[in-house]
């Protein structure tokens, strides 16, 4: 369960930490190191900022958060342009703006503030409770916006693949060219219907019967005479 929760911390969350000075001295209450607690969390690297007036609201409570003051001095100046420093939630609300614009992470336990970023779309808040850092769920207007965006993505699809299905059938219509229509000529002969041609009929002249029987008798008749009148010697 920790390893898919940290697989959804490292895909959802960026890299830019906007510290409040109550969470803040709860981290150095309990005397974790701020850098190493914050890519834990979000699985990488990251840049922790503080705002000017956040750390003059460090300075005014004097001594008793000169160890809070040290610690938040090591970290990079988020400069908020307040020429007079403003409540914490104000100008960290006011660093934000109204879409996120740097995709900052807010790291509070400022009930105050962490009700005014619930009303912005897609702000990630980790707060600190009993010695963990727990990432927040999204508020209802970050899933509405979040389920707003992927609708807004299907139906782009689905009237880009028209267009797309459009733009070829265009193309094969021009590639290809109007069909040509056959012409209607006459019709040829049904094969069927169509009768052979009938050979012509050889007459053969045969010889008559009895011919080869009369050539015999007369050969005979000779043989017969020539033996009867002998030659005399």
């Amino acid at each position: 369960m920790r390893q898919k929760r940290a697989k959804a911390y490292e895909r959802l969350m960026a890299k830019y930490m906007l510290v409040d000075d109550e969470f803040a001295t709860n981290i150095h209450k309990s005397r974790m190191d701020a850098q190493s607690v914050f890519n834990n969390a979000l699985r990488g690297s990251t840049k922790i900022l503080i705002t000017q007036c956040t750390m003059q609201s460090l300075y005014s409570r004097g001594s008793e958060v000169q160890g809070v003051i040290d610690m938040a001095k090591g970290f990079e100046r988020r400069k908020c342009n307040h020429k007079e420093s403003l409540p914490v939630e104000n100008c960290i609300t006011d660093v934000v703006g109204p879409n996120n614009k740097h995709k900052y992470v807010i790291a509070s336990t400022n009930n105050k503030l962490r009700k005014k970023l619930h009303s912005i779309p897609g702000i990630p808040i980790l707060h600190y409770n009993r010695m963990v850092v727990v990432l927040e769920p999204p508020s209802d207007l970050t899933t509405k916006r979040i389920n707003q965006i992927e609708g807004e993505k299907i139906s782009q699809s689905l009237v880009e693949k028209k267009e797309l299905d459009a733009e070829l059938s265009d193309k094969e219509e021009t590639e290809e060219g109007p069909k040509k229509k056959k012409r209607k000529g006459p019709k040829g002969p049904n094969p069927l219907s169509a009768k052979k041609k009938s050979k012509s009929n050889v007459v053969q002249h045969s010889e008559p019967v009895g011919t080869d029987q009369k050539k015999k008798k007369k050969s005979r008749r000779r043989h017969k005479t020539q033996e009867s009148h002998p030659t005399e010697e």
